[in-house]
């Protein structure tokens, strides 16, 4: 760690700050500034070695599996093609498509059909317009960390796009995570795989959710439940006994539960007893569309419901999207500012479950740490806001380890499709928990001798704490 910030150094950075000089000769008060952003410097670079040197626990991620990766580097399938364009299928895509760029050139630029300059003629005059955005510095901090390239420019998209489809081989996932990005393990939300990735078991590197959104929160055909039954579903009480049955079978073997339904609709569960849904359940099971939308809401709250009492009997803590859509053109912001309002009732309801709030609920992370500091069942989950909006992720944090218990915050996880674009986002969430931890040792609310242990517990410890990878493993037999 660097030296002590005296009183004096101090001053002179706040007085640079503020563009108040100190009293005396002009020389002297410049002096004194610099010492003082001298002090700054060594402090910001100590924190960033200890930061830098600490896995992070990823919380988050959308990965597919590496061995699809593998089979459709020659295949030609439905993953993006293995050059610069795989850079820009995930987040940058939305920044790209606001700046101007169609969804035709889009699809041509993860497509198979365009050579790598193709691609970069396309995406360059919209790349110009969003490079100032986190989506796109993460882009450029990951070709740096894995091609040893600043930028992708015309000149170099070639080679990076060799780079690219020449790493995709077994265990390159492995390499990608640990020894470039520092991730000791991650936790994936298979979007691909329905409720749980049965394709592939957990270890050591990577572990699975067990996805709510199909099953409960956001169900609309009884089907859907239907694949885990062995007989047709037709009452309440059958779907709630699949229900458990889906938890029995995967429950051991995830390390959480994730629910994105916030996309679709207010995440107001409200307590609907079962016989005052059974008439609808049962319109529900017969003709669907035949439901009114308060009839599907009770249906889904009261399935939701269920998977809550199943994921706290098996510890599973809970994992909620919060706060910002991704895409673009699509957000309903006025849901968005209810999310934590709604959520209120379902932390009431179940005292003894864990509640991960995830992306910070950005642009409204303030309610965030109010309800962090409030509710001993609620963490906050800082996957994805540190591309969304690093300054503001930054400030977040900074504003959490203020406020809010310390072992109640997971500051990492890239929330991405492509392995490729984490080591980015890792560099960026480095930087912005070093710049959190130096301001706050800069104004006195932190001392220098609880840095450390301070750091290992936000970036590591409190995962290790709230998720149980050993269990899961265990349940693999690993």
């Amino acid at each position: 760690m660097g030296k002590t910030i005296n009183r004096r150094d101090f001053i002179g950075v706040a007085s640079s700050t503020l563009g108040v000089g100190l009293v005396g000769d002009a020389s002297i008060s410049v002096q004194v500034e610099d010492a003082g952003k001298k002090v700054a410097t060594q402090t910001l670079n100590d924190v960033y070695k200890l930061v830098e040197s600490t896995p992070f626990v990823d919380t988050h991620e959308h990965f597919y599996s590496e061995s699809v990766r593998v089979s459709n580097k020659d295949n030609k399938d439905w993953t993006p093609a293995p050059d610069i364009g795989l850079l820009f299928c995930h987040y940058a895509d939305s920044d790209l498509q606001v700046s101007g760029l169609s969804s035709q050139d889009y699809k041509k630029i993860t497509s198979w059909a365009l050579t790598p300059k193709e691609k970069w003629k396309i995406i360059s005059p919209y790349y110009e317009r969003c490079r100032n955005t986190g989506y796109l510095l993460c882009v450029r901090e990951s070709v740096k960390a894995l091609y040893g390239e600043d930028d992708i420019t015309d000149s170099n998209c070639e080679k990076i796009s060799e780079q690219i489809r020449n790493n995709i081989q077994f265990g390159f996932y492995r390499k990608i995570l640990r020894d470039i990005a520092n991730i000791e393990y991650v936790q994936i939300n298979c979007l691909q795989s329905g409720t749980f990735r049965e394709s592939e078991p957990a270890s050591d590197l990577i572990c699975f959710d067990l996805s709510t959104v199909g099953i409960a929160s956001s169900i609309r055909s009884v089907d859907s439940l239907n694949r885990f039954s062995k007989t047709k579903i037709k009452t309440l009480k059958q779907a709630h006994k699949t229900i458990e049955n889906i938890f029995e079978k995967f429950g051991p073997k995830a390390i959480a539960v994730k629910d994105q339904s916030a996309y679709g609709r207010r995440l107001l569960y409200e307590k609907v007893k079962d016989e005052d849904v059974e008439p609808a359940f049962k319109k529900f099971v017969e003709n669907p569309s035949s439901l009114t939308p308060q009839e599907l809401k009770a249906i889904q709250d009261n399935l939701f419901r269920k998977c809550l009492e199943c994921a706290t009997e098996y510890h599973l803590p809970v994992k909620l999207h919060t706060g910002y859509f991704a895409g673009y053109n699509s957000m309903e912001l006025s849901r968005v500012r209810d999310n934590l309002t709604d959520l209120v009732c379902l932390i009431k309801d179940f005292p003894n479950t864990t509640f991960v709030l995830m992306h910070i609920s950005y642009p409204y992370q303030h309610e965030l740490i109010a309800m962090c500091k409030h509710y001993c069942n609620v963490y906050a989950d800082m996957c994805w806001s540190w591309i969304i909006d690093p300054a503001s992720a930054t400030r977040f944090l900074k504003e959490f380890l203020v406020t809010a218990p310390a072992h109640k915050i997971f500051t990492f996880g890239g929330d991405y499709l492509p392995v490729e674009l984490v080591p980015g986002h890792a560099r960026i969430a480095r930087k912005g928990i070093a710049l959190a931890i130096t301001q706050l040792l800069q104004e006195g609310w932190l001392q220098e001798k609880d840095v450390p242990a301070l750091v290992n517990r936000i970036m590591n410890q409190n995962a290790h704490e709230t998720f149980d990878l050993p269990r899961v493993l265990k349940a693999y037999g690993v």
